[in-house]
């Protein structure tokens, strides 16, 4: 049967022996039904034991979803799936994602997704139109950053073509290094612009004018316009952001969409025309601003407050794109942890020269310095804040009050990330997510503790809800109101990370926007429960799926698939990188340090109890499928997930 969505193909490129084939998208469906969950069926099959994320055969996995590219709202995003190069204490399986419209033009060019093996003999990039594929010679291009890279292509090829490139910093396998396009849509977690240089891989150009087929398209258009005018002018919050007047007056800010179909005034993306640079004197800057890239600046009475000011943070964030590196590294794990050596009296100087974060020559010389691998220091940061702390001999101790596991700095955590605002019991979630994962959790998973605090009185005082109507609107998505009180402690935190945990597959696989789904939240409705026509907000994403595809599926269809797809990639972990509880439980000594805010109802900052949580992960994997003492999925659930055979690759590593 052949499916709406879909482009129907999947390229496959072996840039070693320049092979180029192209593989029907029909043999994974609908099982695995796109994106994150595609992904895990290639890894599963294709990615065996002992493979490191440079290991020439290891597969890139660049990869779509049925809504990417359609007239689904928020539909904009793409999936990356390999080895990670940032990942620590060793490289393994894991993801990341980007916005843009790069996505939704590979869809148009006829193709779902792109597998890349191999390693050029020299540097390449690929170009893509309407079912073809060609490798072009890149020498030209490297050494460009990744803007000049993308001006070149289009001026070669046309202004209308989408390209996703290296810096600098993937091209010299810095493991924090980004790919990304235009000009602040990244795959900025996971390392994968490291794993494109190692291939040789500068860019994939593409451009296309293919049409996508829809099952239903009466439907498919209708349910699409009544889920974008219920989310339009919100976002995970229910106030609505306005520009400011001095910046659109002195710099041209204007509001940016960071996907295709974005239909919100999203709190901090803002697009800039004319800002003066400080360190390029004369020169105007242009570009977005979103996400965490707002910190560059520096912000006075945070944790953050440097004094770059806005023109400088500006040009300092367009230099850490331009050389390809990772925002949320840098600032919320790698700058903090030099700050406090240099307050310890550890260092005073990076590679000859002064810390002074107030100085955009400083940052400069840091960034510039990483991405190119130069001086002793600078060297070994370019191997990511976690493995630069152990190279060095320094830090650890800081180290461990900003990085939660993995390599990652925190992110809506309470502790290590001091920008967020999330507080106790809200934080048990997140440290069950950052438990079972592989990488920082929070990018495809922010329903939870963000969506909690966004709509509270604490977050928006004048039109937040009340905790008593927080509470009955979350038990409407999690069964129980204690799931969502504020002085519920331990109680009902397995669900929530259990229920989230789908919903992040979800949004990874066909691809929609993180911030703006699931939607549960509302002040369109009587009682604050997000609603549109007959459907239910947590029910948007499956409308639009299926009324596109064709796939009949239910609520409980879809998130069955979805935990099927964690199934795999944990089954995945075990069979290839031996993962188990004592991983998982790693975490727990970062969640043990006092919380950096305090729940105004329990008016003293929490720490984690250990023992506690141990018993909320007992409740977890009970709800997983998975043995108590090993965190594996246990040979039954694999059985109910149709994963028979996989088990058998298992072996004694699990257990009945």
């Amino acid at each position: 049967m052949t499916y709406g969505g879909y482009a129907g193909k999947l390229l496959r490129v072996n840039l070693s022996t320049g092979v180029i084939e192209q593989q029907d998208t029909q043999d994974y469906l609908p099982d695995w039904y796109g994106g994150r969950a595609m992904a895990a069926r290639i890894a599963w099959d294709e990615i065996p034991p002992g493979t490191a994320a440079f290991d020439p055969l290891s597969p890139l996995m660049i990869l779509t979803g049925p809504l990417t590219g359609t007239a689904a709202p928020f539909s904009g995003r793409t999936t990356v799936c390999g080895i990670s190069s940032q990942g620590y204490p060793q490289e393994w399986y894991s993801r990341s994602s980007f916005g843009g419209h790069w996505g939704p033009e590979l869809k148009h060019a006829g193709f779902d997704g792109i597998v890349v093996t191999g390693r050029a003999s020299s540097p390449v990039f690929l170009k893509i139109e309407n079912r073809t594929c060609t490798i072009e010679d890149a020498g030209k291009l490297w050494g460009m950053g990744i803007y000049l890279t993308q001006k070149r292509i289009m001026e070669g090829y046309g202004s209308d073509w989408r390209v996703f490139a290296i810096g600098p910093a993937g091209e010299n396998r810095v493991r924090i290094a980004i790919a990304a396009t235009e000009t602040e849509s990244a795959s900025g977690q996971g390392g994968y612009g490291a794993v494109m240089g190692s291939k040789n891989l500068k860019a994939i150009a593409v451009h296309g004018t293919l049409p996508l087929p829809v099952a239903e398209p009466e439907r498919f258009l209708e349910v699409c316009r009544l889920v974008r005018n219920e989310a339009h002018a919100s976002h995970g919050w229910p106030h609505t952001p306005e520009l400011s007047s001095d910046k659109v007056k002195k710099y041209g800010q204007r509001y940016q969409a960071c996907t295709q179909g974005c239909a919100v005034r999203c709190y901090d993306a803002r697009f800039y025309t004319t800002v003066p640079a400080v360190l390029q004197k004369g020169k105007k800057l242009s570009g977005q601003v979103d996400c965490i890239a707002g910190l560059f600046p520096g912000i006075e009475g945070t944790f953050y407050d440097w004094k770059l000011g806005f023109e400088a943070g500006f040009e300092i964030g367009q230099i850490a794109n331009d050389e390809g590196l990772n925002h949320w590294e840098i600032l919320m794990g790698l700058v903090p942890w030099l700050r406090y050596l240099r307050n310890d009296g550890v260092i005073e100087k990076i590679d000859g020269m002064k810390i002074d974060l107030d100085s955009p020559v400083f940052w400069s010389f840091l960034l510039r310095g990483i991405s190119r691998r130069e001086g002793e220091f600078r060297s070994a940061l370019s191997e990511g804040t976690a493995r630069a702390s152990r190279i060095l001999g320094i830090g650890s101790e800081r180290l461990e009050q900003l990085f939660p596991a993995w390599g990652y700095a925190g992110h809506w955590d309470g502790h290590g990330d001091r920008i967020n605002y999330v507080f106790f019991p809200y934080w048990i979630v997140s440290a069950l997510q950052w438990a079972v994962d592989t990488r920082d959790p929070i990018s495809s998973a922010h329903g939870y503790g963000q969506n909690i605090m966004g709509w509270s009185r604490i977050c928006s005082p004048e039109l937040g809800l009340t905790w008593d109507r927080i509470k009955q609107v979350s038990s409407k998505v999690y069964g129980s109101e204690t799931c969502a009180d504020p002085e519920s402690g331990y109680s009902g935190k397995a669900y929530p990370a259990y229920w989230h945990g789908q919903r992040s597959v979800m949004k990874d696989s066909l691809t929609v926007g993180d911030q703006v789904f699931p939607r549960i939240y509302s002040r369109k409705t009587e009682d604050n429960f997000a609603r549109a026509g007959d459907m239910e907000g947590p029910s948007f994403e499956r409308h639009m799926f299926t009324s596109l595809t064709g796939i009949p599926w239910t609520d409980e269809e879809l998130n069955h698939a979805s935990a099927r797809v964690i199934q795999l990639e944990r089954a995945l972990l075990v069979r290839n990188f031996s993962r188990s509880r004592a991983d998982d439980e790693s975490v727990i000594p970062y969640f043990e340090k006092t919380e950096q805010q305090t729940n105004p109802l329990i008016d003293h900052p929490v720490a984690m109890d250990g023992e506690r949580f141990r018993k909320v992960m007992d409740e977890y994997y009970a709800l997983r499928g998975w043995d108590r003492k090993m965190g594996r999925p246990t040979l039954k659930t694999m059985q109910e997930f149709d994963l028979a055979e996989e088990a058998k690759q298992l072996g004694d590593r699990i257990v009945e």
